[in-house]
């Protein structure tokens, strides 16, 4: 027993001894693989687009980016012995891989604008080399580790020096998160590598960092506050259900946010735990046009992040209604009409504004309507009178704004005599004011149409086919005021669109309402309609026996499957005391003066009155003749006249008028003759120096006629145009289109001087479609080529206008490696110029030195400023080449007009 306590006693101190070091060794050896394993990783995800830490998607790169300590978030301070980046694991780095990377302390937060660079002395190159994709991640590896002193932001700078680029789907490959505005500051370029050691030309600034893992340092037990990316600090104009999106915090197992409508206020989300998300949409909606106030907290195991920023936004102006009626620009209201619209939500009550003019407050002045979807008129409004209207949406903090003014027409009330409807003021398919259409069957109806066929050049009434079932249309005009006992005539003309093919059926009827039922007086029928686009034009004299208001309906009850029915230019008025003339034609029309003719009624009458105007209203008076036909004059070029005849009945009486238009013809353009021709630039392609011109108002060369037409006098009216030979000795001139234009074919000859004796070349249809072009070869290097630019008459037909004329040849033609190699080189513009020539960056410009295509040099500007005065060059094509501060230079083809 005693031995027993003795070696107890003796071997316990050692055997305790022993257990210690076991303890100690095993924390060292966590101590160890705590140590290597210590990494912090900022940002997650796998979007691209900012060139972040470099780009790979351009040439040569530089790019700063500031991690705030808050962001970091390290548990202590420590040596940084390395970096990760991320991409895909497939992204190709092949012509990115040589990188220079700095690490360095600061005290800002952002960039502060485009220039602000860290100056490399308060940075420590930590490693210039060549990186690799490996399975996604690029790690960079420090010669020296980094003692972070966890007190300063840090700051990561990386240079990519390798000439080329890497397109990976034409983006750059780097994946980065949405941080802090300004957080980076990068420059990117084909051709320019900027040197941190140097002067660093101007960047540009993001909120997006590298998703980055910092080797060496070991996370705070308490986790980071996140960066918020979404909404923006103080935005307005945000959803009312908006989504808050954050980025992910390194060693963070969830999040929570608080919300309220003060600062520091929690009466929307009092620290609501939303788990391990990055994003959170607001379920229930707010209120429009309110202030909100939030906080974004993260916490691990219990721990949360502290100090995190307060954020604010405003949420957006409740929206417009959606207004289902009346129909914008609807006529024929009734004068107590609805206006309906559907619920916006969130919306408490709607306003309502009524004008007679746009935005006018007369009717009715921003009227609280109550939570109501509908508005009916309680008071009649007038008839035949358009009104405008809004409506807005409120709530109890926020009124729509800027919503669409709409408008309708009253039912229109009746007019009297003289009565007229053409139809022009119609916008197709619709109807004119005042007037109504009723389908009685179950074919299509009426509308307005433009053009129509033949002599119904202008906008029509038009019942157009149904392929199943017969018509059964009527169209009514506006209510008319007639007199008992007096005697009216009604005029109109009508057709169809392709003769006895298609067959029309068509009555003409008056009554005392707009409706089938009511049209109880038929003044003619028409069972077969037959003449084709040739309007027929029709006079029908009636007695009504009552006073009163009546309608005048066209029914349109033709068979299934007929074509098209037109009927135009309808009139009522009382029964003239003798007959209008009729036929009334223009001839000799000129620039100054036309002349009229017309033919006499049956029964001749006490002489004519005649008369022109530039406006469609029939005048009071006329001049009198006995004759039938008139000159007038003078007129002005160019100008759309309104002839007008009618018969002198007696002293006191006359006919209705009857009328016609005509344009007189423009005055020759400048190029009418060969000695005013327009010189014409020569570029490389038809697009690059096209101008515009045209044969209106010119006058026929005919001692140069066209000589190419086997029937020269097909051409009429010509124009001309100069152009100089380029030194290839090759020239393309061509002709096309303009949109809108009624020329459709043009001629064109060439020759080498104004006496037409020298013809070289001539073409008809050699462009698009038939519009001419001549391709020549072999001609003298600078020589002056006179083009004639013809009107194709087809035999005394044709129309004038405007068309598109260019010369060009391929050896004009700007080569890629001549417009730019990169994304980045100077710009040289307007191309072509005409006094004045811009360059971009002039501040990189050592000098520029003009030379013409031959080589010869004409011009030399040193030290340029960015708008080079080249007033005294000559028309023609011209070489810059920019010298650059670097040494390098740019060579630019340019044209001067």
């Amino acid at each position: 027993m005693v031995l027993g306590k003795i070696f107890f006693y003796f071997y316990l101190p050692i055997l305790i001894l022993l257990s210690m070091k076991k303890l100690l060794l095993l924390c060292l050896f966590f101590l160890m693989a705590t140590f290597a394993d210590a990494q912090i990783t900022l940002g997650s995800g796998t979007t691209t687009g900012t060139a972040v830490p470099i780009s790979t998607y351009y040439g040569y790169s530089y790019v700063q980016q500031i991690f705030p300590k808050s962001e970091i978030n390290a548990d202590a301070a420590g040596n940084i012995t390395g970096l990760k980046f991320y991409l895909s694991a497939t992204a190709s780095i092949a012509n990115s891989d040589t990188w220079v990377v700095y690490i360095g302390h600061t005290n800002k937060t952002t960039f502060s604008s485009t220039s602000d660079w860290i100056p490399l002395a308060n940075l420590t190159k930590v490693f210039d080399g060549t990186v690799t994709n490996n399975s996604g991640v690029i790690e960079v590896t420090f010669t020296t580790p980094f003692a972070y002193n966890n007190t300063d932001n840090l700051v990561i700078a990386a240079e990519e020096n390798k000439a080329g680029y890497d397109s990976n789907g034409s983006s750059e490959a780097m994946y980065m998160y949405a941080a802090t505005s300004n957080n980076t500051l990068y420059y990117r370029n084909d051709t320019t590598n900027p040197d941190p050691a140097g002067t660093l030309p101007t960047g540009s600034r993001s909120a997006n960092k590298s998703v980055v893992t910092f080797l060496g340092l070991n996370p705070s037990a308490i986790p980071a506050c996140p960066t918020v990316s979404a909404p923006a600090a103080d935005a307005t104009g945000v959803s009312v259900t908006p989504s808050i999106t954050w980025a992910a915090v390194n060693n963070a197992t969830g999040y929570r946010i608080s919300m309220g409508t003060t600062p520091g206020g929690t009466d929307i989300l009092n620290n609501q735990d939303v788990g391990n998300v990055t994003t959170y949409a607001i379920a229930t909606a707010l209120d429009y046009e309110k202030q909100y106030y939030y906080t974004v907290s993260s916490y691990n195991a219990g721990v949360s992040s502290t100090g995190c920023t307060e954020r604010s936004f405003t949420t957006k102006v409740i929206p417009c209604p959606t207004v289902t009626a009346p129909t914008a620009g609807a006529n024929g209201q009734i004068t107590t009409p609805t206006i309906t619209w559907d619920a916006v939500t969130g919306a408490t009550t709607y306003k309502l504004t009524v004008g007679t003019t746009s935005g006018g407050t007369d009717i009715i002045n921003n009227q609280d309507l109550g939570n109501v979807t509908a508005y009916t008129f309680s008071t009649p409004l007038n008839m035949s009178t358009t009104y405008y209207y809004t409506v807005n949406a409120a709530s109890a903090t926020s009124t729509s704004a800027s919503c669409t003014v709409r408008n309708f027409s009253t039912v229109c009330g009746s007019t009297g005599v003289p009565y007229t409807q053409d139809f022009e003021t119609a916008t197709t398919p619709a109807l004119p004011a005042c007037t109504a259409s009723e389908n009685a069957g179950t074919g299509n109806n009426w509308t307005t149409y433009s053009p129509g066929s033949g002599s119904f050049n202008t906008k029509v009434l038009n019942y157009t086919y149904n392929s199943t079932n017969a018509a059964n249309a009527w169209f009514y005009t506006q209510g008319i005021n007639l007199t008992a006992g007096t005697s009216y005539r009604i005029k109109y003309i009508y057709g169809n669109a392709s003769g006895t093919t298609y067959p029309e059926k068509m009555k003409v009827a008056y009554g005392t309402a707009a409706a089938s039922a009511s049209m109880t007086t038929v003044l003619a029928d028409y069972p077969n309609i037959t003449n084709g686009s040739t309007a027929v034009a029709e006079m029908i004299d009636f007695t009504p026996s009552v006073s009163g208001v009546y309608y005048f309906g066209f029914n349109a009850y033709s068979d299934a499957d007929m074509n098209r029915l037109y009927v135009d230019n309808i009139s009522i008025d009382v029964t003239p005391a003798c007959t209008e003339p009729s036929a009334l034609t223009v001839s000799n029309i000129t620039t100054v003066g036309a002349t009229i003719s017309w033919t006499a009624p049956a029964t001749a009458p006490n002489g004519y009155e005649y008369a022109f105007t530039t406006t469609n209203v029939a005048p009071a008076s006329g001049t009198t003749t006995n004759l039938t036909t008139a000159d007038l004059g003078p007129l002005t070029p160019q100008t759309t006249y309104y002839a007008w005849v009618r018969s002198n009945c007696t002293t006191t009486a006359n006919s209705i008028w009857i009328q016609t238009s005509f344009t007189t013809l423009a005055l020759p353009p400048a190029n009418d003759d060969c000695s005013g021709a327009i010189a014409l630039v020569a570029g490389g392609n038809f697009a690059q120096n096209a101008v515009t011109g045209t044969t209106s108002g010119s006058t026929n060369s005919s001692a140069l006629g066209a000589g190419c037409l086997s029937t020269p006098t097909n051409v009429a009216g010509n124009v001309w145009y100069t152009v100089t030979v380029p030194a290839s000795g090759s020239i393309t001139i061509e002709t096309d289109t303009v949109t809108g234009t009624l020329l459709t074919d043009t001629v064109m000859s060439v020759f080498t001087d104004c006496t037409g004796g020298n013809s070289i070349a001539c073409d008809d249809d050699g462009g698009n479609g038939n519009f001419s072009k001549v391709s020549l070869t072999g001609q003298t290097p600078g020589a002056v080529l006179y083009v004639s630019l013809w009107r194709y008459s087809n035999a005394g037909g044709g129309n004038d206008g405007q068309f598109q004329i260019s010369a060009y040849d391929a050896s004009l033609q700007l080569g890629t490696s001549e417009v730019s190699n990169n994304k980045n080189s100077i710009k040289v513009y307007p191309n072509p110029f005409t006094d004045v020539l811009n360059i971009s960056k002039a501040d990189l410009v050592k000098s520029v030195s003009v030379s013409d295509v031959a080589g010869r040099l004409v011009k030399t500007i040193s030290n340029p400023s960015s708008a080079l005065q080249l007033e005294n060059l000559k028309q023609g094509m011209y070489l810059v080449t920019l010298e650059m501060k670097d040494g390098s230079k740019q060579t630019v083809k340019v044209i001067k007009k």
